[in-house]
């Protein structure tokens, strides 16, 4: 893998994208708003002292960059959250405003506007549930009101207090931003406005329920070959969170036979986060989907059934919220997280997909899986950036025909859904019996099949079956969130019974799991890269990552895909991307091909770049023998580092590098590469395992010290 960090060609990339951006607008949720309208503090009369709200908007004539953020940083000014486009809210007590005119690249400082604040569809949405309608009833509205981060929340309370005609009902801490919940009138609710700390307000999600052959399908889809259960893997020693109806505990595909209490002894569950009592057959379906299993291969047996549960209930307006749930459920050991729920009033990027975008940026361990709405439009939160949207395929024999699930894009035009598994009249396990199942239909059923296969795709790594296909105890990791979605999506296939792929209708396909496994014997074969957010080969504007992997068999079709956790969008944005990163596969031929240019299942040599996803796929039928060249492209990061999971599968194989103390891979050896080592090596990066022992230290440093004394060739 080489590094381009050119200081030519990042002055160089910044000078034109400034020569063409200016003119802009601030793409909120409450509407465009061409910032050349906006009053420009940078032109006000210095000669007589500016008061400055504690938060503006700066406006930057292109993307930010490390060198960027450090040159603001240095005027006094502290950089908060991204505004689409080139724009970030910042706190100006301490600004210094002729230091920051001074910079080159900074197009203009505007105020803040309350009318920025106040969410439109407050008040608007069509209620499902009793609890909501009661309210409503009395003339009040649920909502949500967002601080601006660092906000005192003891100040926030006491304002609205003050405000009155509210009622303050709860408070959550997420990443660093409060959010409390507030019941009253429309009015009342929206000159909460008013408040200098409070940065968005936003009515509460409304969460209602999305309603064996499903594991040869996703594994094979060849009738009883179970390739991963084959090869050895059934779900050993995962955790899966279930956020659902309360589980049966007591049915077969669940119950300890030896009585042993709920925890690390229990067979089948790990922790229960609320009483196990009154039991839902919604909840008792789906995890037997997961991970159910009472010991014969029939309906009672789920996808991952050697795995093991941690249980909640729902998030409501009442209780604790997605992102404190999330977070207990991660402290548990929990990584793969299945949630079929949400909320069918609204399309919005509102506070529940931010929550698991926020979560899954901050958490990369940790991969979020939503069922899509059984409606026929994308709703919410699944039209979250990170998590992985589930739509729902027909059972045998008719898994290529589309059964159920809501059709995309997103409202900012995302693809969603984004992987389909049977969830047609899923057989699984009935709720108050001993042993018994029965069926279900929606995209409920479907997405706990994916969690089952995630869980799967996690102890593929952590046992250490990549890169030769048999468990190795040196080899293993864990595997980031994004590495795991990256597995499944790139192992998806065509549904032949929707026409177009991929699509908005069906995603990126159905799941086939042995696309991307590789086990021995096996003519294709699988390269991956996986880089955490914190980790030293994060991507920040303008860098550029790179593998080449050489390809000998044009019969074998090679996938490329590219997977990140993109930074939550600020509350204000209606245009949700953070962070763009851009995938390219060069051929032998020299022709380059950029990702998500695809036309029935085949990369095209479009030169349009992807500023939308933050998935990227290239697809090539019938591959050229030669080398490919991959490259990974930090295009815009604003919220960075960025870091990344890529899946290379064919007839592929990674060239080795021929200088690995050339840690950038600028083609020197200097302080940039010592450098870089050191990060990796304090991070126990692999890139810093200089011996190959599994191990970091002293042997690692004398080891790099020794090639980078001797050079490259």
């Amino acid at each position: 893998m080489r590094r381009n960090r050119s200081i030519v060609l990042h002055a160089a990339l910044l000078a034109m994208l400034a020569g063409t951006t200016n003119a802009q607008d601030l793409r909120l949720k409450t509407g465009e708003v061409p910032v050349a309208t906006l009053e420009n503090a940078l032109r006000a009369n210095q000669a007589r002292p500016q008061r400055m709200p504690k938060r503006m908007v700066l406006v930057l004539d292109g993307p930010m960059s490390p060198q960027r953020r450090a040159q603001i940083e240095a005027t006094g000014v502290r950089i908060g959250e991204y505004l689409p486009t080139n724009a970030f809210i910042i706190e100006t007590r301490e600004a210094r405003v002729d230091a920051l005119r001074a910079l080159g690249f900074v197009d203009r400082l505007v105020a803040f506007d309350d009318a920025w604040k106040i969410d439109p569809q407050i008040g608007a949405r069509v209620l499902q549930t009793q609890e909501r309608i009661d309210i409503a009833l009395q003339g009040k509205v649920a909502t949500h009101v967002y601080l601006f981060p660092g906000a005192s929340i003891v100040d926030a309370k006491k304002a609205i207090e003050r405000a009155g005609g509210v009622e303050i009902m709860n408070d959550e801490l997420l990443d660093g931003r409060y959010m409390i919940g507030v019941l009253g009138t429309p009015d009342a609710v929206r000159a909460l406005a008013r408040i200098e700390d409070v940065q968005w307000i936003e009515s509460a999600p409304e969460i209602t329920y999305r309603n064996s052959t499903t594991r040869w399908i996703v594994q094979s889809n060849v009738n009883g070959f179970f390739p991963l259960y084959d090869n050895g893997l059934h779900g050993e020693n995962q955790l899966v969170a279930i956020m659902d109806g309360r589980v049966d505990i007591n049915h077969c595909s669940f119950s300890d036979p030896e009585g042993d209490p709920i925890g690390p002894d229990h067979r089948k569950v790990e922790a229960y986060n609320t009483t196990a009592s009154g039991f839902d057959f919604h909840g008792t379906h789906v995890a037997g989907t997961v991970l159910g299993d009472a010991g014969s291969n029939n309906n009672t047996r789920g996808v991952a059934y050697e795995a093991r549960m941690i249980f909640d209930v729902v998030p409501s307006f009442t209780f604790s919220g997605l992102t404190a749930k999330l977070t207990t459920h991660y402290g548990q050991g929990a990584m793969v997280h299945t949630n079929s729920w949400g909320d069918d009033g609204t399309t919005a990027y509102n506070g529940m997909p931010r929550a698991i975008d926020s979560f899954s940026f901050s958490n990369d361990d940790n991969l979020v899986i939503f069922a899509v709405t059984n409606t026929s439009t994308l709703k919410n939160p699944e039209n979250a950036k990170n998590c992985l949207a589930v739509g729902a395929s027909q059972d045998a024999n008719n898994q290529g025909s589309f059964c159920s699930g809501g059709r995309g894009p997103t409202d900012d035009g995302r693809r969603k859904p984004e992987i389909f598994a049977p969830g047609c009249n899923t057989q699984s396990s009935q709720v108050n019996t001993s042993c018994g199942t029965f069926g279900l239909t929606g995209t409920s059923m479907a997405a706990p099949a994916i969690a089952g296969s995630a869980a799967l795709t996690r102890q593929y790594f952590e046992d250490g079956y990549y890169p030769s296909g048999v468990p190795t105890f040196d080899d293993g990791f864990t595997p980031s969130g994004p590495l795991v979605k990256a597995m499944l999506l790139n192992s998806a296939v065509d549904m032949t019974g929707i026409s177009g792929f991929p699509s908005n209708q069906e995603g990126w396909g159905r799941a086939l799991l042995d696309n991307s496994f590789y086990f021995p014997g096996d003519d294709e074969r699988l390269v991956i890269r996986d880089n955490r957010n914190a980790g030293p080969n994060a991507l920040s504007t303008s860098d550029v990552d790179e593998l080449v992997v050489v390809s000998d068999d044009a019969n074998i079709p090679m996938k490329v895909t590219l997977v990140w956790h993109d930074a939550p969008s600020t509350p204000n944005s209606s245009f949700t991307p953070v962070n763009n990163l851009d995938l390219e596969v060069v051929l032998p031929t020299g022709q380059t091909i950029y990702g998500n240019n695809i036309v029935n299942g085949q990369s095209t040599f479009a030169t349009t770049t992807d500023e939308l996803n933050n998935v990227e796929m290239v697809m090539i039928s019938t591959p050229l023998d030669g080398d490919y060249t991959i490259r990974v492209r930090g295009a815009a990061v604003n919220q960075g580092p960025q870091g990344y999971a890529l899946v290379v599968t064919g007839a592929v194989g990674e060239l080795a590098n021929p200088c690995p103390v050339d840690m950038n891979g600028d083609g020197l050896l200097n302080f940039f590469d010592v450098s870089a080592f050191l990060v990796a090596y304090n991070a126990q990066d692999a890139a810093a395992d200089f011996n190959g022992d599994g191990l970091f230290n002293f042997f690692d440093v004398s080891a790099f010290l020794t090639g980078f004394n001797a050079g490259c060739p």
